[in-house]
């Protein structure tokens, strides 16, 4: 091949990948997906997170094995039911589990530690693809107890609060939510208060607002479906009635949002199971980016601000190759550059961008320096660039 020829092949290479570069730019501003940053949406998290809420003999945990069971059995699993016991009540439940044909295992404890190796074990090691905590509002009592210990206080200061629920979230509210199996959660209710003033007495008065799980902050609505459960009776007249009522106070689904089911079973929040596991896929976007970047030690502040004195000086360093006198000339030769690279006249305002800015218009002020330079002093140009033209000319 002469030299002519490769030369043309050269050329040819370079308009080919020119050109890929560019239909490799329209692709990606045609599908927005082409980076993977984004994905059409799927259901990425097929399982079942559930909280029952409710006082003492409302029905919770029965209702939370029955609903455990018939998932099981829903998703063909052929593993035990796990059960993180805070009451020592597993045992009633023996029966039901023994009679579906399905295995319970138990952990009695009430600390966060055990609860987080349970989790750790579905997690990590497979062992189960049911999840039941019953209950979770020991679990939260004894974790501030075990911190007021450690600190050796009778009660909760204010600044504890910012240990306490970081802790919490990061120790079981966000593996609550992302673990990779189904979790049946159950919490004993308490009520809420407000007070107000009566307009007959003119005192501030008291009163039960409503009902909420007695645990850290938001965790009960952490999962995806939330559900009061209540006992009602008669017992008054000839035929006494004892019965329980479900009421679905949070539904991602919206199919049972709001219902309430008398002695419910598995089959009343089947229909939002159900939803929640449809046509399960796997995340294929890029992976979550780190969000500690964001946040600066004093020594990285300090070498973000060298890095960018040193990028301001090697744009003027640039612009004084070719434009290095303090003429008017020159002077309006390097704003006009700095106002095309920068779209700014101001130097101070240059100095305020920041460092990947700084450095992006370095890179393009360097293409316009050079490009200067080949037209101002082409006996300058290097020698391997003038042999490529001038065999390039040849014919």
């Amino acid at each position: 091949m002469t030299k002519q020829q490769q030369v043309a092949l050269r050329d040819e290479k370079i308009a080919h990948n020119a050109k890929q570069a560019e239909v490799a730019k329209d692709q990606k501003q045609d599908d927005p997906f082409k980076d993977d940053f984004f994905m059409p949406v799927a259901n990425t998290k097929p399982y079942f997170k559930c909280a029952f809420e409710g006082f003492a003999g409302s029905g919770k945990t029965y209702t939370a094995a029955l609903v455990a069971i018939g998932l099981h059995k829903k998703i063909g699993s052929k593993k035990p039911v796990v059960m993180f016991d805070t009451e020592k009540a597993a045992k009633f439940l023996k029966k039901i589990f023994a009679d579906a044909g399905i295995e319970l295992l138990v952990r009695e404890s009430r600390t966060l530690a055990d609860l987080q190796e349970t989790m750790r074990k579905l997690r990590n090691d497979g062992v189960s693809d049911v999840l039941m905590i019953d209950s979770i509002s020991h679990v939260w009592e004894n974790t501030v107890e075990a911190y007021k210990k450690k600190k050796n206080r009778s009660s909760l200061q204010f600044q504890d609060w910012g240990v306490l629920k970081p802790m919490w979230k990061e120790g079981f509210a966000d593996p609550l939510v992302g673990d990779p199996y189904h979790i049946i959660m159950c919490g004993r209710a308490g009520y809420e208060y407000e007070n107000e003033i009566n307009p007959d007495t003119n005192k501030r008065e008291i009163y039960k607002s409503g009902v909420k799980m007695k645990v850290e902050g938001e965790t009960a609505y952490e999962p995806d479906m939330l559900v009061l459960m209540e006992r009602f009776e008669e017992t008054l007249g000839k035929d006494k009635k004892v019965w329980r009522e479900a009421t679905i106070i949070k539904d991602r689904s919206t199919l049972i949002d709001g219902k309430t089911f008398t002695n419910p079973t598995f089959e009343h929040f089947e229909p939002a199971v159900d939803e929640m596991l449809d046509s399960p896929d796997k995340w294929s976007g890029s992976p979550e980016t780190d969000s500690t970047g964001l946040f600066h030690t004093e020594e990285e502040k300090y070498e973000y601000i060298k890095q960018k004195d040193i990028a301001l000086d090697e744009i003027q360093g640039w612009l004084l190759k070719v434009w290095p006198s303090t003429g008017a000339s020159d002077k309006q030769k390097k704003v006009e550059a700095i106002e095309t690279v920068f779209k700014t006249v101001s130097w101070e305002k240059v100095k305020s961008l920041g460092l990947q800015t700084l450095l992006d218009g370095l890179e393009e002020i360097k293409k316009i320096v050079t490009a200067e330079i080949e037209k101002q002093f082409p006996d300058k140009i290097p020698e391997k660039k003038k042999s490529t033209d001038k065999a390039g000319q040849k014919k």
